[in-house]
């Protein structure tokens, strides 16, 4: 017993010179937990990961100890949801600026914006400027949602994205109710510019114009949007009829 009083304080004493602390646990049996260190050690990929020391008591009354790895919950980037492809993380489609869609957006957004202002300036107490102010903030909020989409995501450019017909379709829908609802708001505002108790008779007038380019610009959108939709559905197989020899 003495024998194996001091193998214990041997091994205590070296645990507490490299773990820093010791956990003696005086229990019967084959595996003793004798001492716990938690050491910070490099691994490849830069992350730091925990050691234990454990001291095995074998059955002859000899005395082993071990470095093990401690187990962590872990969890993996690969089982998350991967809204970008791989091959095009990291990337922003800043050329899409430059293209007509993105030209048209950039000017429905700034329009649109300038467009709401001068509606609450011309008369808020109107219905007919109430409506060309919540046409406006709409659109303004969408066109930016969709031009941020298609810089931050730029798979949804690609022609061969299994999604990018679903996304024409909405777009068409979109561009194509604006373009009537901006028609009704420029002969609002032309009403509302008329009216003699009208205060604010110049943003008015200034609303009618915006919004009449807004159609313009909605109308285009439109447009491109039904050809491309048209341009999806194109069949690709080309049935030739021939004689048929018996």
């Amino acid at each position: 017993m003495k024998k194996e009083t001091d193998d214990e304080k041997s091994v205590a004493t070296a645990l507490r010179s490299t773990a820093g602390f010791t956990a003696a646990i005086p229990v019967e049996g084959e595996v003793r937990r004798a001492a716990a260190s938690f050491q910070e050690n490099p691994q490849e990929d830069g992350k730091m990961s925990e050691t234990e020391i454990i001291t095995i008591r074998k059955p002859d009354g000899t005395t082993e100890t071990k470095t093990v790895e401690k187990k962590k919950l872990q969890f993996h980037m690969a089982n998350k949801v991967k809204i970008i492809p791989t091959n095009r993380q990291g990337q922003l489609n800043t050329g899409y600026l430059a293209t007509l869609a993105g030209v048209l957006k950039i000017a429905e957004i700034v329009l649109s914006f300038i467009a709401f202002i001068l509606a609450i300036c011309a008369d808020r107490r109107t219905t007919t400027a109430a409506w060309t102010e919540h046409i406006s903030f709409e659109t303004l909020l969408i066109v930016s949602a969709l031009l941020l989409g298609y810089v931050v995501f730029p798979h949804l450019t690609i022609k061969d994205e299994a999604t990018r017909e679903g996304l024409i379709v909405v777009e068409l829908i979109f561009y194509g109710v604006n373009t009537l609802l901006y028609f009704i708001s420029i002969w609002l505002m032309v009403h509302l510019s008329a009216s003699w108790g009208t205060d604010g008779r110049g943003a008015a007038i200034m609303t009618a114009v915006i919004c009449v380019a807004l159609t313009v610009l909605f109308a285009i959108e439109t447009v491109v949007k039904l050809k491309a939709w048209r341009g999806e559905n194109e069949p690709t197989t080309v049935i030739e009829a021939g004689n048929a020899q018996a």
